[in-house]
């Protein structure tokens, strides 16, 4: 996520929400709190649930898992602790994007580091790597180092090129997507650790698009979620999730990054997280709803598969910069709320 930019500067008015939007007062339950700058999250095949912890002043970043989530009382372990955290202002980047592959003792966590070697001197940062249940790690490619020469070498798309922040990954049976949101790209990695450009998103009105996460939908095409953050600030929901079709891309083709990424749903608030739930539907943490930041009313948006006009707002604004979301199998809605400017973070569940 790009660092957020002043309220004060812009004094844009609030837009209404569009025709189709429906407001759905659901109950929202924390299931763990006190965390540090919470960002992805990802469900196992137990029902688990683990977290992304980007840290914060106090804390380096980590991985948690949370065991019977849907318990007044759940489990808390550590996975894995110790990851590079860097920011200030309230807002801190580490690891952002997680996703599950596997199961039982053979599943693994994939995280994405924010930022690039180039931007912080640290290696570090822009890594993907690969955790397995006994918290060991391994670095399969570092996406934010070659997002930056990518960007360095097209500096003629955007003005405030070269540029990197891995942000969203999504890890599915022979492939490993990731999202940068600073470089603007959708990439995929290789099993030898080749980092390939697939897809840009085009610019917005006033900024960039800022892609945070990607997910796999029931038709197999890929669907990524933009932040556009300025745009909603001033103009209000304006955020995109595009389609891309992995079939149609080809990273030797400039062209055809340029275009392969089609728009699925507009007129949303900044998306900073988003999945497939086992109904069809797409869900997407919204980061605020109200572009006051004394009073965010950050939401989970619901979009029905074959309906991406209609917008299901799910919580009547009631959570603060939301991050990740997941989907259980009963189709309850988790979503790490608090990612930023906030003391402390939590993980809620969302249900009727």
């Amino acid at each position: 996520m790009r660092r957020l930019i002043t309220v004060s500067t812009l004094a844009a008015a609030l837009a209404t929400l569009p025709a189709a939007s429906v407001l759905a007062q659901n109950a929202v339950t924390e299931v763990v709190g006190g965390l540090h700058s919470p960002r992805g999250l990802a469900i196992g095949p137990g029902g688990q649930l683990f977290v992304a912890q980007a840290g914060d002043a106090t804390e380096a970043g980590s991985i948690i898992e949370v065991v019977n989530p849907m318990s007044r009382h759940p489990n808390v372990r550590t996975v894995v602790s110790g990851l590079p955290s860097v920011g200030d202002e309230g807002e801190f980047v580490g690891v952002d994007g997680i996703s599950l592959l596997g199961n039982g003792v053979n599943g693994a966590i994939y995280g994405i580091m924010a930022l690039s070697p180039q931007a912080t001197g640290n290696a570090a940062f822009g890594r993907l790597f690969r955790v397995n249940m006994r918290g060991e790690t391994e670095t399969l490619a570092n996406v934010g180092r070659v997002d930056f020469q990518w960007t360095a070498d097209h500096s003629y798309l955007w003005q405030e090129f070269p540029d990197a922040n891995p942000y969203g990954v999504l890890a599915t049976p022979g492939h490993i997507y990731v999202t940068d949101a600073g470089a603007n790209t959708l990439d995929e990695v290789l099993p030898d650790g080749t980092v390939q450009v697939l897809a840009y998103f085009p610019n917005t009105t006033l900024r960039d698009a800022v892609p945070t996460c990607v997910t796999k939908g029931p038709d197999g095409m890929l669907y990524v979620g933009t932040l556009a953050l300025v745009d909603n600030f001033v103009f209000g929901h304006a955020a995109t999730v595009y389609r891309v079709d992995p079939a149609r891309t080809n990273p030797s083709d400039l062209s055809r990054v340029l275009s392969v990424a089609t728009p699925w749903a507009t007129g949303l608030w900044p998306i900073n997280g988003c999945t497939f739930g086992a109904d069809g539907n797409f869900y997407a943490s919204q980061l605020f709803t109200n572009p006051d930041f004394t009073d965010p009313q950050g939401d989970v948006v619901k979009i029905p598969f074959t309906s991406p006009a209609t917008h299901t707002f799910m919580t009547g604004g009631a959570l603060a910069f939301p991050a990740g979301v997941a989907v259980g199998p009963n189709g309850t809605v988790f979503v790490s709320d608090g990612a930023a400017f906030v003391p402390a973070g939590r993980v809620v569940r969302i249900t009727p």
